[in-house]
């Protein structure tokens, strides 16, 4: 016996395009472009990144508008890893930066000079240990720790972190380290 599912129909009025539907379908889309591009893109994390970097909430806005030209990034010795160092007027010796890394990427096996913190920004990684930290996720390093991590899914993966710098601990990328000092 053959079922099938019937959807209910909606009643005629409420197929019919009213006065001022469409401006408010334009006006929704125009919000929605909006709050996709920085720095409204992370606006959720306004308060989160002035703490993580030590800056006033204005100063993250305007480090996030520079971030949004994609000549302010720069690649690194490592596939798949992107970078935008913060500027930040405060004494602090942890440096600041967003990290943008390709799905799939990995980041090698590293040792922390100090401590490191990071929040995720967008997407996902999971560290040597199997920990998945994921959007609105933070983690904090200790000092002398060490760990590696892969992006989890398909898309990028973006993190805020405030570090005070890494040694790469595998034998082939310990030549790097000069160039990240």
């Amino acid at each position: 016996m053959d079922t099938a599912v019937e959807k209910p129909k909606s009643p005629a009025f409420l197929e019919e395009e009213l006065p001022g539907d469409r401006a408010l379908r334009l006006g929704a889309a125009r919000l929605s472009r909006a709050v996709a591009e920085l720095p409204l893109r992370y606006a959720p994390f306004f308060a989160r990144l002035a703490g993580l970097w030590e800056m006033p909430e204005e100063q993250v806005l305007s480090e996030l508008r520079r971030a949004k030209d994609p000549k302010a990034w720069r690649s690194t010795v490592l596939g798949g890893l992107t970078l935008f160092n913060v500027q930040r007027t405060s004494r602090s010796d942890a440096r600041a930066r967003l990290l943008r890394f390709d799905p799939g990427a990995r980041f090698p096996k590293h040792a922390h000079r100090g401590s490191e913190t990071i929040l995720v920004l967008e997407g996902a990684y999971a560290d040597a240990t199997g920990l998945e930290v994921r959007a609105g996720d933070s983690q904090t390093m200790p000092e002398g720790s060490e760990h590696e991590l892969v992006i989890l899914g398909s898309e990028p993966c973006v993190t805020a972190i405030a570090e005070r710098g890494i040694d790469f601990t595998s034998p082939w990328l310990r030549w790097a380290n000069r160039l990240i000092r």
